[in-house]
């Protein structure tokens, strides 16, 4: 009876009890028809980049897109245990007994990242549908939502500290002021995202306040939930055990991300080294951050990856093709993972909703 209640009548326009088609003739299209049309874009927008930045060279060019296949096959052989990994740092918040299963916590981890590929604030509508969806699963909601915080605001910590790490090898190998303003920018950029997080988590008076005042005029707007969700993300920072071990599956994912780049460049002809491909992985990351609200940083990405990798000598041609690889992948990842994620959306919403002890009790 609950999921039924809560489903929409096609129809009618929620809140006014007004039906019939022409109460809301644009509504707008689902998330992931909107994330298919995304990925379209986004992938002729590559290419386009790739032609007009790269004009003189098209007959190189040529060649790296004919090997483009291969590419992306190599980022996607190694994205695939990134995946599990980044699901393992997750699952390691969860309490023992409610941990699901390692494949289902990767599924989850492949809806959000789908969303954070293909649609507008990806990072945050993935992170909520994937909370969502462990709760449905019988994690308590409360847990669910403050487990996604905390390992987002880890993926953060790690992200400094795989960053500090590249920085350090870029000035180990050059004295150049120029590389160190680069390397500076970057570190700054992760610094700042990690401790912007972890402060808006501990401290909530200001949403806080701005949810009773809203809620003067929309009584459903109760700020309940938001100190809930704070109390549960309190008591995740007071277990360092979790947290540890949640930055340590991160950074293990950042880290296989470098030999993605340096497999990828290899084939494309421009060798690097590990400690090379650390340097641009890590900074390219972090100067990422900046497009955070882009459909998978559309556009911030790539010059983030030409510009990390010109810091070691990699000529800009074959550091946009391999920004392409990764958009290729990542666009060839998430348009099947937002269909899945549609569907198990819809198996849930149609799914009968168990009752909590106590209400069967009173039954």
């Amino acid at each position: 009876m609950v999921s039924g209640a809560m489903r929409s009548t096609p129809g009618v326009s929620k809140g006014t009890g007004t039906a019939g088609p022409e109460a809301a003739p644009l509504a707008q299209a689902p998330l992931w028809r909107r994330g298919l049309r995304n990925g379209g874009v986004i992938g002729v927008l590559a290419l386009a980049a790739i032609l007009l930045l790269n004009g003189e060279e098209l007959p190189g060019l040529g060649r790296i897109l004919a090997e483009l296949p291969a590419g992306v096959a190599i980022s996607a052989s190694v994205h695939l245990p990134q995946i599990v990994l980044t699901a393992m740092a997750w699952r390691a918040l969860l309490p023992g007994g409610e941990r699901p299963p390692i494949g289902a916590m990767s599924k989850l981890r492949w809806f959000r990242e789908s969303a954070n590929a293909l649609l507008p604030a990806g990072a945050l509508v993935g992170q909520a549908a994937a909370a969502r969806l462990l709760a449905r699963r019988g994690v308590p909601t409360d847990t669910a939502g403050a487990t996604a915080t905390v390992d987002l605001t880890m993926e953060a910590v790690s992200q400094f500290v795989f960053t500090l790490a590249g920085v350090g090898l870029l000035l180990a190998g050059s004295a150049e002021p120029a590389l160190a303003g680069a390397a500076a920018v970057g570190l700054g950029l992760a610094a700042v995202g990690a401790l912007a997080m972890l402060t808006a988590q501990r401290n909530l008076g200001p949403l806080e306040r701005l949810l009773e005042r809203l809620s003067r005029r929309w009584p459903a707007l109760k700020p309940d939930w938001l100190r809930e969700l704070q109390s549960a993300v309190l008591r995740l920072h007071a277990d360092r055990l979790a947290l540890a071990s949640c930055v340590l599956w991160h950074g293990a994912a950042w880290a296989l991300g470098a030999v993605e780049i340096m497999a990828v460049l290899a084939l494309l002809g421009h060798p690097v080294s590990l400690a090379d491909a650390l340097v641009i992985e890590s900074l390219a990351q972090a100067l990422r951050n900046a497009g955070f609200m882009l459909p998978g940083a559309l556009a911030v990405q790539e010059g983030a990856i030409i510009g990390a990798a010109a810091l070691v000598g990699v000529p800009p041609s074959a550091a946009l093709a391999a920004a392409l690889v990764r958009r290729a992948r990542e666009v060839c990842f998430a348009l099947p993972g937002l269909l899945v994620w549609h569907r198990s959306e819809t198996r849930s919403m149609s799914a009968p909703t168990p009752l909590p002890a106590a209400a069967k009790e009173q039954v």
